[in-house]
C-alpha cells in the first residue's frame, strides 16, 4: 500500500497535513495522533497502540526477542541485513509486530499489535510466526485474540517464505474458528496483503479506523489492472464497509471500551433461570377483522426492529456487512444483553418516514440474508442464543436481486436455521411477507403481535391472482388466515404477544415491555435444552405443519360432510314442525282451492 501525505507527518508538524488544523496544543492529537478537526489519524507507533488499548501495568510481551533473518541473502542498494538494522535502529522494535497478553476493560486477551513504521509493516517469517504463535496462545488458553493491523504486504526480500506466511496464519486463525475463540480486529492505515486476506477470511468482529487505506493491492496497481482512475473514496475502510467487509468504523478514542464490550459479550456466559414457572394471564380482545389488522401492520407510525432493539437490548454492538458484497441496511444484525443475558439479534428493518427509502420498506438483499447467516453461525460459535425481529413485505425482487443469488441465499438462510446449534427465538411484529419472512422465521419458539400478519403473499396480490380484482383485498385477507390468532389457531405460532389498545403505535414502551416480557419467557423454555435435543424438536415441531390426506381419507371425510349436512337439514324440518304443532312458529300458507 501507498502511503499517504498525511501518513508521512514529520516529528513537531505543528499543523495538520490534511486540514491545517492546529495540531501542537490538542490533548486528543497528543494522546491520539488525531486531528482535533477533521478526525484524520496519523501513524502511531505499535507500543503506543498498546498502551491506549490495554489496562495499566498488564501487558507481558511474549516473543521480544524473535527476529527476521536474511534467508535469501537479499540485496539490493543496502543489503537487507543493514536495512533490518536501521528499521530496529529507528522503532526500537525487533520485528513490525509485538505480541503479548494483557486485559482490555477487565477481559484478558491476546495482542498482536503491527507497526507500519518498521519496513512498512511488511510480513516476513519472524512476523508471521509471532503472529502465529499469538493465535496458538490464544487457542490455548482459550481466551480472545486481539489484532491491531497495520501494513501486511509481503516482505519480497524474503522472497517466497514471506508469501508461505499467509498459509500459516490463515490455518492458525481458522483454528480459533473452529474451537470457539474470538478473533477480533481493527484495521489501521495502510492494510493490505497478508493480513487484509487473514483478517478478512477469519476474523469475527473487524473494526476500521476512520479513512484508513484498506485495499488488496496498491492504489498504484489497481490502477495499472483497471486501466483507469479508482472510484472516488475507494480503498478507505468507509468503502470496506459500505462493500460488506467491515462491521463498524471506529476512532481510537473509542476503540478500548467497543473492543471490551464484545470480548465481554463473547466471553464470560450465564444463562437466565425462572424460581417459578408460572404462566401470567392474557387478556383475549375480540378478534377483529383481518384487513384491519394489515393496515395496523403496515401503520406509518408502527414501530420497528430499531425502536425495539434500542428499549430491549443493552450494550448493543451492530455488525455490518456479508464479507462479500455489500450491506443490506434492511438487515440488522448485533450482539446485546437481552435481560442482563448475552444473545445475536438478525432484525428485519422497514425503517420509518425519511428511512424507508434508505431500508427499501423492509425488502431484503441477498447481502441481507448473508449477513444474517454470518450473525447466526457466529453465535453458534460463542454459544448466544439468536433472536430474529420479522418485520418485511418480502425480499427484493429486481433484477440485481436476481444477479446477486437471492434464491440461493433464501434457501441457505432456511437451512442454516434448521440445525443451528443455539436457541433460536423469533418475533414477528409487523408485515411477515412471504419467503422473506420465512427465511428468518424456522425458530424454536415464534411469537406474534397481535397486530402482526404472516402470509405467503400480499391481500392485494392474492385478490388480483384470485378474484381478477385487487379492491377485494379484504376477502383475501380473511381468507388467508394471516391474523395472529388465525396462525396460533393453525399451530404456526407458539405465543401471541398483546399490544396497546389501538396498536403497538399507540405506546411504544409498553408495547417493547410486552414483547420484552414473551422473549424472556420463551428463551427461559428453550435454553436449557441440549444442542442435539433443541435441533430434533426444531425439527420436529416444522414437520408436524400442514395438513394431507390420502384419496380414501379425502372421500370418507366427503360422505360424512353429506351425512352431518342431511342430519342437519333434518333436524332443522324437525324443529320447524314442532314449531308449528305448538303456535311458535310461521304458520303455513293456506292451500288454494281446486
Amino acid at each position: 500500500m501507498e502511503l499517504s501525505p498525511a501518513d508521512l507527518l514529520l516529528e513537531g508538524q505543528n499543523r495538520c497535513l490534511d486540514c491545517g488544523a492546529e495540531l501542537g496544543n490538542s490533548p486528543l492529537y497528543k494522546r491520539y495522533r488525531v486531528c482535533p478537526r477533521c478526525r484524520f489519524h496519523y501513524h502511531l507507533p505499535a507500543r503506543q497502540r498498546l498502551e491506549l488499548v490495554t489496562d495499566p501495568g498488564t501487558l507481558q510481551e511474549t516473543n521480544p526477542a524473535l527476529v527476521p533473518t536474511d534467508p535469501l541473502g537479499f540485496a539490493d542498494r543496502v543489503p537487507y541485513r543493514e536495512r533490518l538494522a536501521q528499521a530496529q535502529s529507528a522503532t526500537g522494535l525487533s520485528e513490525c509486530v509485538v505480541t503479548g497478553t494483557a486485559y482490555i476493560g477487565g477481559m484478558e486477551a491476546v495482542l498482536a499489535v503491527m507497526d507500519v513504521g518498521f519496513m512498512g509493516g511488511t510480513i516476513g517469517s519472524a512476523a508471521g510466526e509471532k503472529i502465529t504463535q499469538a493465535a496458538e496462545m490464544a487457542l490455548e488458553r482459550r481466551i480472545p485474540f486481539v489484532l491491531l493491523a497495520s501494513g501486511g504486504a509481503p516482505r519480497i526480500r524474503e522472497g517466497v517464505l514471506s508469501l508461505m506466511q499467509l498459509a500459516k496464519m490463515v490455518s492458525a486463525t481458522k483454528r480459533l474458528r473452529k474451537k470457539g475463540v474470538p478473533f477480533i480486529a481493527q484495521l489501521a492505515s495502510p492494510t493490505s496483503g497478508h493480513l487484509l486476506i487473514t483478517v478478512a477470511s477469519n476474523a469475527d468482529v473487524i473494526f476500521a479506523e476512520p479513512r484508513a487505506l484498506i485495499g488488496f493491492a496498491p492504489r498504484r496497481q489497481a490502477r495499472q489492472a483497471t486501466g483507469q482512475a479508482l472510484p472516488e473514496g475507494s480503498q478507505t475502510a468507509e468503502y470496506a464497509m459500505a462493500h460488506g467487509m467491515v462491521d463498524a468504523i471506529i476512532s481510537r478514542p473509542e476503540l478500548k471500551q467497543r473492543l471490551a464490550m464484545v470480548l465481554d459479550l463473547l466471553g464470560f456466559k450465564y444463562r437466565l433461570t425462572a424460581s417459578r414457572r408460572t404462566r401470567p394471564h392474557q387478556v383475549e380482545r375480540p378478534v377483529a377483522p383481518a384487513w384491519e389488522r394489515v393496515q395496523l401492520s403496515r401503520h406509518q407510525e408502527r414501530p420497528t426492529s430499531h425502536d425495539y432493539i434500542t428499549r430491549m437490548i443493552s450494550t448493543f454492538v451492530e455488525l455490518h456487512g456479508d464479507r462479500l458484497h455489500g450491506d443490506d441496511p434492511a438487515i440488522i444484525c448485533g450482539m446485546g444483553y437481552l435481560a442482563g443475558e448475552g444473545v445475536m439479534v438478525v432484525a428485519q428493518e422497514r425503517g420509518r418516514g425519511g428511512e424507508a427509502s434508505r431500508h427499501r420498506g423492509g425488502r431484503i438483499y441477498p447481502e441481507g440474508f448473508r449477513k444474517a447467516q454470518r450473525a447466526m453461525q457466529m453465535a453458534a460459535r460463542f454459544n448466544l442464543p439468536v433472536i430474529t425481529l420479522i418485520d418485511t413485505p418480502g425480499a427484493y425482487q429486481g433484477l440485481e436481486a436476481e444477479e446477486h443469488g437471492v434464491t440461493e441465499a433464501i434457501g441457505a438462510t432456511i437451512d442454516e436455521m434448521s440445525d443451528l446449534p443455539t436457541p433460536i427465538i423469533t418475533a414477528i411484529i409487523g408485515e411477515g411477507g412471504s419467503e422473506g419472512a420465512l427465511a428468518m422465521s424456522v425458530a424454536d419458539r415464534i411469537l406474534m403481535q397481535e397486530n402482526a400478519i404472516f402470509s405467503p403473499v400480499s391481500p392485494e396480490a392474492a385478490a388480483e391472482l384470485v378474484y381478477r380484482n385487487t379492491e377485494r383485498a379484504g376477502d383475501a385477507a380473511s381468507a388467508l388466515k394471516l391474523t395472529a390468532h388465525d396462525c396460533r389457531a393453525l399451530g404456526i405460532i407458539d405465543v401471541l404477544v398483546p399490544e396497546p389498545e389501538g396498536g403497538a403505535h399507540t405506546d411504544v414502551d409498553e408495547a417493547a415491555r410486552q414483547l420484552e416480557r414473551l422473549l424472556v419467557q420463551s428463551l427461559l423454555d428453550v435454553q436449557m435444552s441440549f444442542k442435539r435435543t433443541l435441533i430434533r424438536k426444531r425439527y420436529a415441531k416444522f414437520r408436524r405443519m400442514g395438513t394431507s390426506s390420502t384419496v380414501f381419507e379425502n372421500t370418507l371425510a366427503a360422505q360424512a360432510a353429506e351425512v352431518q349436512e342431511q342430519v342437519i337439514r333434518s333436524a332443522k324440518g324437525i324443529k320447524s314442525r314442532l314449531l308449528r304443532r305448538l303456535g311458535r312458529g310461521p304458520r303455513a300458507a293456506p292451500t288454494p282451492r281446486q
